[in-house]
């Protein structure tokens, strides 16, 4: 092919993809416009059952697909058990640590049901006879279980860790969006060096440093602009400084690990529910990583 014959392909090639890109990013801010809203009114203005719905639903989804991306990948999952087994996992969390004189036996209520499952799996793969997977099934379908539904169920922990607990929610909420809004913006504008491009051939180091740096400010706003709520908890400046660093970089990591999940299957996005976004394992990835954190935080070094 000519010269003028590359550059006239490459213009249209151009001139396709800038629209569907613009049209993907408004795609996108609408999704964070609705999903934003929804966030606040379960949070702060919906009854409080509004919370655990919100949580179920949201899960669910997320640990179904999941198992739809390692069935994609060839390795046959319990798919429904699975996303039994998270909406358990929830609701035991919900039950029991509403009840503060009985937040004990949510820890034993996770490992009964842990417990519950790994039997089932067992038992579950004792009639078949045709898959030649079955120890991947049951390891698979386990390991969703836990990547999912018991990382996310942190957020539950983190609702009922004190009276301002819905606002560390959204605090944690908030910290790990940005984390991701820095990372898109720096990476977009001035990212050049590929971070892991065998995982996520997009994310640059300075995408990844702007997200940290997103992570830290938005954390730093949040603890002055809510001192009567999170200053309640004990999140000074300095543990505002510290908790964007470590939640920036556990926000990057999760979003790093569905990657790795998604490559290793070939699937672009979790799902299509959410225009721009993908699916709810889209949305929670990071989440999944910066919940457990912010609670053991918060455990360990917040009075």
């Amino acid at each position: 092919m000519s010269e003028q014959g590359l550059g006239a392909q490459a213009a249209g090639t151009a001139a396709t993809t800038l629209p569907a890109s613009r049209s993907g990013f408004r795609w996108r801010l609408i999704s964070s416009i609705v999903l934003w809203g929804i966030m606040l009114a379960v949070i702060f203005w919906l009854p409080p059952t509004a919370l655990y719905i919100f949580m179920n639903v949201v899960l669910a989804i997320a640990t179904w697909e999941f198992y739809r991306i390692c069935e994609a990948k060839g390795i046959p999952t319990y798919k429904f058990w699975g996303t039994v087994g998270t909406i358990a996992l929830i609701s035991g969390s919900w039950f029991f640590y509403r009840r503060g004189d009985r937040v004990e036996l949510s820890y034993d209520f996770d490992i009964l049901i842990l417990l519950v499952f790994t039997v089932g799996v067992f038992l579950r793969q004792f009639p078949q006879k045709l898959n030649p997977q079955g120890i991947a099934t049951m390891a698979v379908t386990l390991f969703g279980l836990l990547y999912v539904a018991w990382l996310g169920n942190f957020i539950t922990r983190i609702n009922f860790a004190s009276p301002q607990g819905r606002y560390l929610v959204m605090y944690l909420t908030v910290v790990t969006k940005f984390t991701d809004i820095g990372a898109y913006l720096i990476g977009s504008t001035l990212g050049r060096h590929k971070m892991i491009p065998r995982i996520s051939p997009k994310k640059t180091w300075e995408g990844t440093a702007g997200g940290i740096v997103f992570a830290m400010g938005s954390s730093v706003l949040c603890v002055k602009w809510m001192p009567g709520t999170l200053g309640a908890v004990g999140l000074t400046l300095p543990h505002a400084l510290i908790l964007g660093l470590l939640l920036g970089a556990a926000a990057v990591v999760g979003d790093l690990a569905e990657s790795l999940i998604k490559r290793e299957a070939g699937v672009k996005d979790s799902g299509t529910i959410l225009p721009g976004h993908g699916g709810a394992l889209d949305l929670v990835d990071s989440l999944l990583f910066t919940a457990p954190l912010l609670y053991v935080y918060l455990r360990l070094f917040v009075a």
